[in-house]
Parts: structure tokens; sequence; C-alpha cells
């Protein structure tokens, strides 16, 4: 199974460190950044090597906007978005249309980051 690069971009350091020793247990599961400061998250993602931003889920619950454009230059990249409370998660990727979950347990979350491959147009 292949590696599946990380980039925590949560606001809370709390958060971050919590998912961040998760992952250490996994094996295929590596957070390469962790990112505190969201101001101009796209330009400090832009040249990161990674299949997954992990990001704090606004208090609208939406994906902030910019991700639609930083897709379209990186389609082999997907985002999660974690609500403070860790009750919602949603789910975007290029090639799928915007996931929303509710009340995920930490084996599902585990699930959607280590099954869930990116398929790129020939």
């Amino acid at each position: 199974m292949t590696t599946q690069r990380i980039i925590l971009a949560n606001d809370s350091r709390l958060v971050r460190e919590m998912l961040n020793r998760i992952f250490l247990k996994a094996s295929n599961l590596e957070v390469t950044r962790e990112i505190d400061d969201k101001n101009n998250l796209a330009e400090k993602i832009e040249n990161a090597e990674a299949e997954w931003v992990i990001l704090s889920l606004s208090s609208e619950s939406e994906m902030p906007k910019w991700i639609d454009n930083f897709l379209n230059k990186h389609p082999q990249v997907r985002f999660l978005a974690v609500s403070p409370d860790g009750s919602q998660v949603k789910m975007k990727s290029l090639q799928k249309p915007e996931k929303h979950f509710i009340n995920l347990s930490l084996n599902d979350l585990l699930y959607i980051l280590e099954k869930q491959p990116v398929k790129l147009a020939a």
C-alpha cells in the first residue's frame, strides 16, 4: 500500500498533535508538514508534495473558496476539513463532489485517508 502524505493545517495545536500521534501509528500515513497559520494557506502548500491536506472547517461549515482553484492546479491533492468539535468532516477532491460526514469514528477517518486513491484522467 502506498504511503499517503498529509499536511496538517488545523487551527488547533491540540488537534494537530492528536492527529499526528494517531497517524504515526498507521504504517502508510505520514505527516509531512504542520501549518499553524492558515493565512495564505494555498501558497504555503503550493509546492508541498502531499496527497491530503487536513484543515479546520470554518464556523460557517464551508470549505474555503480557494480550494477549487488549487485543485485545478493540483488534482492529486484531497482536502479534509474537520469541525472544531470533530463532529463534522467535509472531503473535497477534483474527481469527486464534496462529501459531508457527520460523527465519523477515528477508524472511519483512517479508512478514508488510507483507502481513497486519486484516479487521474489519462
